[in-house]
C-alpha cells in the first residue's frame, strides 16, 4: 500500500520515543514516505539512511512528554533549507522535524522518523533522497520508481 493523504481518512496511530516520555498519535494518513541518505540524516538517525514520513502539521499531536522534546536547528543541509529537528531530551531518539524552506512552511509538512511508530505499517517508501550518497553497502531500497528528490 503506498501512503496517499486524505482528510477523509481517520485511522489513529500512535508513536512514541525509546524510553516513552514523548509520544504522539498521527490522524489519516501520510503524504509521502522517503527514505533519505544524505549525510545529516545519517548521523542524526545513527544508521545508514532515515525513513521519514511525511504528515501534515495538524495531522501530529504530541499528547505527552512535550516538555522533554528539544529542537535542533540543522542549518548545514545538503539542500541549503535548515530543518528543525525534535529529539527526546531522555533517550535522544528522534521524533520528528520540520522543514524550514518557504515551500515547506507553505505546506506545513511535519516528517515523522518512521521508527517511533507503534503501530506496523505497509507503506513503500515512494522515493530515495539523494541515493548518490547511499552508504556502499546499501545497494538500493525498494520504492516505487526512484527520484532524484533533493529540495522539500
Amino acid at each position: 500500500m503506498s501512503p496517499s493523504y486524505n482528510l477523509r481518512s481517520e485511522k489513529l496511530r500512535t508513536g512514541s520515543c525509546l524510553c516513552k516520555s514523548v509520544n504522539y498519535e498521527v490522524t489519516g494518513e501520510p503524504i509521502s514516505f522517503r527514505v533519505c541518505h544524505c549525510q545529516n540524516c545519517r548521523r542524526a538517525s545513527g544508521s545508514a539512511f532515515m525513513a521519514n514520513i511525511f504528515f501534515k502539521g495538524k495531522q501530529v499531536r504530541v499528547v505527552s512528554g512535550e516538555e522533554k522534546l528539544k529542537v535542533f536547528a540543522d542549518l548545514d543541509t545538503a539542500s541549503g533549507a535548515p530543518l528543525h529537528r525534535y529529539f527526546c531530551t531522555e533517550c535522544g531518539s528522534n521524533i520528528f522535524f520540520r522543514p524550514t524552506s518557504k515551500r515547506a512552511l507553505e505546506l506545513d509538512y511535519k516528517l515523522i522518523s518512521s521508527g517511533t511508530l507503534n503501530e506496523e505499517v505497509d507503506w513503500v517508501p515512494e522515493a530515495e533522497m539523494w541515493p548518490e550518497c547511499r552508504r556502499g553497502f546499501v545497494k538500493g531500497i525498494q520504492t516505487r520508481p526512484t527520484k532524484h528528490m533533493h529540495k522539500l
